[in-house]
């Protein structure tokens, strides 16, 4: 695989443990609210449940950067998936849905190693880091993303809902022996006049505000219309909880078409926003499908068209890993992170509560919300091309610079 990727040894074993990370997800995510609701959840309970994570990854998140830099990157990310592990184990024997409540939790920690990962990776890339980015955190992570949905849809048909999660705990469980392969990020020598990395430093940056913003009214757009997809197939169109987990993997194929495309393109590498409103704008068309019809093909159209939510996220990581300074990109990806969580948490709150009133309503707003988003992208892509692209060049990120990179060095035990 490393041959015909063409991706520097450090990340590769990124490269493999979010392609196994994120079939976990695949594995246990269409069934998720099903399996809340199934354990006796009234469906704006479902709602908050599946938005509460969000405002949980703020804490969690956090303190992510300084806990790395004290205990070293690789300790941190194998950690906190052996947490997350055990919140899958714990989802698949829960018997009432207030018990998911410490899933949720561990979940969140979970979360903590996306700006740890991303820092590696935007470190080792050098001058490839928009391609690094699709090929890790978009056609890798997709690809997982389709296989495993089917994989669970199988296990759910034949053993049942818990069988998801548990089919998602061995997932996790080979990521993790993955993420033991990865070393801690190169970083060029901090200048003592330099003033330290904080949040709030990271927060002052014109890039990480861009891209903030952006992530914010997006992913809660697009969380918004996406939420309820599978409790509506079941509820109101009678699709079954493994029909439902088997159609859960074409966003996936979609994601990663879209990201073998740009990862081709260095066109559309060079206009990451103008790139990121291709996907956005098509999310109308998946809004408008499932409102209208349970015609299977057209279904799995809107399915395959879907995964531009996953692409969408995953080119604003890869534009943040451009514009931000060396010494503040952990802080800026953990932020974002959190900015993103907030939003895909909002967005399945505030839609249980439309939903329970008109099941097709979040579709409706949702379409109207992901045309208004495109301009918006258009007219981002204009103030970021006068931006300085710290990642690449400047004081915090000369190619020239790269033979006086120096590893972090992992802490004594």
């Amino acid at each position: 695989m490393r041959p015909r990727l063409d991706l520097p040894a450090a990340i590769v074993p990124a490269f493999w443990g979010l392609f196994f990370l994120e079939a976990t997800y695949g594995a246990y995510t269409s069934v998720w609210p099903l399996w809340i609701e199934h354990l006796g959840a009234p469906i704006a309970i479902v709602g908050i449940m599946l938005g509460i994570g969000g405002f949980l990854r703020i804490f969690v998140l956090a303190p992510a950067a300084s806990i790395a830099d004290r205990f070293g990157y690789r300790r941190v990310i194998v950690t906190a998936r052996i947490v997350a592990l055990l919140g899958f184990l714990g989802a698949a024997f829960s018997s009432h849905w207030a018990q998911l409540l410490l899933v949720i939790v561990a979940f969140a920690v979970g979360e903590m190693v996306f700006p740890l990962i991303q820092t590696i990776v935007t470190a080792e890339a050098g001058d490839q880091r928009m391609r690094a980015f699709a090929l890790v955190f978009n056609v890798g992570p997709s690809i997982a993303l389709a296989i495993s949905p089917l994989i669970g849809a199988g296990a759910v048909a034949l053993f049942g809902m818990r069988a998801a999660f548990v089919l998602a705990a061995i997932a996790s469980a080979i990521a993790v022996i993955f993420l033991l392969g990865i070393t801690n990020p190169t970083t060029l020598p901090v200048e003592a006049s330099v003033a330290p990395a904080t949040y709030r430093a990271a927060a002052r940056e014109p890039g990480f505000r861009l891209v903030g913003t952006l992530l914010l009214i997006t992913i809660f757009s697009l969380s918004f219309g996406v939420a309820f997809i599978p409790t509506f197939l079941k509820d109101i169109r009678g699709f079954s909880p493994s029909e439902v987990t088997a159609l859960g993997a074409l966003p996936a194929v979609g994601s990663a078409v879209f990201g073998l495309v740009v990862a081709r393109n260095r066109r559309l590498q060079g206009i990451p926003f103008v790139t990121a409103a291709i996907p956005v704008g098509l999310m109308s068309i998946v809004f408008l499908i499932m409102r209208e019809t349970a015609f299977l093909p057209l279904l799995c159209f809107a399915f395959f068209l879907r995964g531009g939510l996953f692409s969408v996220w995953a080119m604003l990581i890869s534009a943040l890993g451009e514009l931000a300074p060396e010494r503040l990109r952990t802080r800026s990806f953990a932020l974002l992170e959190m900015i993103g969580g907030v939003a895909f948490a909002m967005g399945p709150i505030v839609a249980g509560v439309i939903y329970s009133r008109r099941a097709t309503l979040p579709f409706e707003i949702a379409i109207v919300l992901a045309l208004c988003l495109v301009p918006v992208f258009v007219l981002a892509q204009r103030k970021a091309n006068v931006m300085p692209k710290q990642g690449s060049s400047g004081p915090s990120g000369d190619r020239d610079a790269d033979q006086d990179r120096t590893p972090l060095a992992e802490p004594a035990v």
